[in-house]
């Protein structure tokens, strides 16, 4: 009997675990939209980007480079251990690496991902801007999609490469597992919206 309660107990955990895995693997398709939405990540004490964040600036200019007219909503606030706020750093390394200053459009008050894609849909609409790619870290694309669909956005998702570390990827998978439950959880709490 003990056997059958710890299996129904970690059968979810698995499962989500599995899915979260899988979904990182998924191929993706870019969709002709008006705008990138970077989504933030930790910024070093030194002033530089984290390795995910400097790969989802590189997978935003991969993109912008194929399509130099888009708008690039770079989005993070400030951390506590963090010297500037991370949309200033990646609006730093992408006009280093050729955006013009006039295409970015940084979000900076942000804190997760559901404030991130929140601010973000201001800007948008600020800006008349109706369709967006959100570019995110291949493992935590899906939950983004899911907000920014919650949030009305129209997206498709541009995936970042993840950590290559075998601990890291464990952390990030473990941690991703774990949001999807605290978002499932806010969704039926709010009768299924995140506004």
């Amino acid at each position: 009997m003990p056997a059958i309660l710890l299996a129904i107990v970690l059968l979810p955990p698995v499962l989500t675990c599995a899915a979260v895995c899988v979904c990182a693997r998924l191929r993706r398709s870019y969709r002709p939209s008006d705008c990138l939405i970077v989504l933030g990540a930790r910024v070093r004490p030194d002033g530089t980007p984290s390795h995910t964040l400097e790969n989802r600036c590189r997978a935003a200019l991969e993109v912008w480079r194929r399509e130099q007219r888009l708008a690039v909503i770079v989005c993070g606030g400030r951390g506590e251990d963090e010297p500037a706020t991370e949309a200033s750093v990646m609006r730093g390394f992408l006009v280093k690496a050729g955006v013009p200053a006039a295409h970015i459009f940084p979000e900076d008050t942000s804190t997760n991902t559901i404030e991130n894609l929140r601010n973000a849909r201001r800007i948008m609409e600020a800006r008349g801007l109706r369709r967006a790619a959100v570019i995110t870290s291949d493992y935590h694309l899906t939950r983004a999609l899911w907000i920014a669909g919650d949030l009305g956005i129209e997206a498709c998702g541009v995936p970042a490469a993840g950590p290559k570390r075998c601990a890291h990827v464990l952390k990030s998978r473990i941690f991703e597992t774990a949001s999807w439950f605290l978002y499932l959880f806010r969704k039926i709490n709010r009768k299924g919206r995140i506004s």
